[in-house]
């Protein structure tokens, strides 16, 4: 694993402006989806971003996409700062950088043969003068690693199924051979007996091709089959951050404790117990002082409510915003 950074967040903010008015519309307040958000990602990583509805998690893919700007912070990536990218080095950027929707059905035009779909990057970004020859091999090959033969370059893709259209989804973001691929919920939409295909793929693709994967799911169990490191967000916020393992083995903060006490377990017999999480996600346009998950976290005290709890190291490559940790180890929540 190469401990090179390819991609770094450093007090990275997105504020939304809300208005109110008719004609004469005023901002009144902002919508803070993201907040303060830090994290590193080394070339050949599988990092996972995890957490509820509402916290923050797409937000912080556009954000790097540059499909949104910063309110705040700095993004690097390979030492580059993409605010500061000119037309032409934006055009490299979205080469490098690529992404897997979650609803690949939505994402492939329906009146594009599948072999357009796919070559339609190379088209775009022909650096290299491709001729139409190469491209329709290069095509061709990218479809055949993620699982689909000539047979199907002539197909809409309303004539594949789910899991097809997914791997096309695939084919079309690793045939610019790109550094990065961001995927968004890649396997939900999917049915159980795909998923699993699609995982091996995307394993698969990731070594064949040397590439890093920033992961977005609400799937714990599958974050901790497939990624390398997770960051837990809430409300705009990351909660823990550290390596899968730790994370998974030694969960510090409350909330995360909840989000693992909530996964599905293979356990006959087991009786369902309360809920681990009572309540909501809080309002980004008005979040709560202190920390943000204090509302909803039976531990919380005084300074909780009053003060900002921020990330400090309690392992090495484990950091967790909460003032509990470490001296909250007999913290736990029931597993339903």
């Amino acid at each position: 694993m190469s401990s090179e950074t390819l991609l770094e967040l450093k007090n990275v903010t997105k504020y939304f402006p809300i208005y109110a008015g008719g004609i004469i519309r005023r901002r009144f307040k902002m919508c803070k989806a993201v907040d303060d958000v830090s994290f590193s990602i080394a070339r050949g990583d599988c990092f996972g971003i995890a957490g509820e509805s509402g916290s923050g998690k797409t937000t912080v893919a556009k954000l790097i996409l540059s499909l949104e700007k910063p309110t705040g912070g700095t993004i690097t990536f390979e030492n580059k700062d993409i605010s500061h990218f000119t037309g032409q080095e934006m055009l490299w950027y979205r080469s490098r950088l690529q992404t897997v929707f979650q609803d690949a059905g939505s994402s492939l035009s329906p009146r594009m043969h599948i072999q357009d779909i796919v070559s339609e990057p190379l088209e775009v970004h022909n650096a290299k003068r491709l001729s139409s020859k190469d491209i329709a091999a290069k095509t061709e090959q990218i479809l055949s690693d993620v699982g689909l033969g000539a047979n199907y370059l002539k197909r809409y893709p309303h004539e594949l199924s789910g899991g097809q259209k997914q791997r096309v989804g695939i084919a079309r973001a690793i045939v610019l051979e790109p550094s990065m691929v961001i995927l968004d919920e890649p396997v939900s939409s999917l049915d159980v007996s795909v998923r699993a295909q699609i995982l091996n793929l995307m394993a698969d693709i990731q070594e064949e091709h040397h590439l890093t994967y920033i992961i977005i799911a609400h799937d714990l169990a599958m974050l901790q089959q497939v990624t390398t490191h997770i960051a837990v967000m809430y409300l705009g916020k990351i909660v823990e951050i550290g390596e899968t393992q730790a994370v998974f083995s030694n969960p510090q903060h409350p909330y995360t404790k909840a989000l693992l006490a909530a996964m599905p377990r293979p356990e006959p017999g087991r009786v369902k117990t309360v809920s681990a999480l009572s309540g909501e996600i809080g309002n980004p346009i008005d979040p709560p002082p202190g920390c943000r998950f204090h509302p909803r976290c039976p531990y919380a005290t005084g300074d909780c409510r009053e003060k900002d709890q921020v990330l400090c190291e309690v392992t090495p490559g484990h950091q967790v915003a909460c003032g509990l940790a470490g001296i909250g180890a007999g913290i736990s929540y029931p597993h339903t």
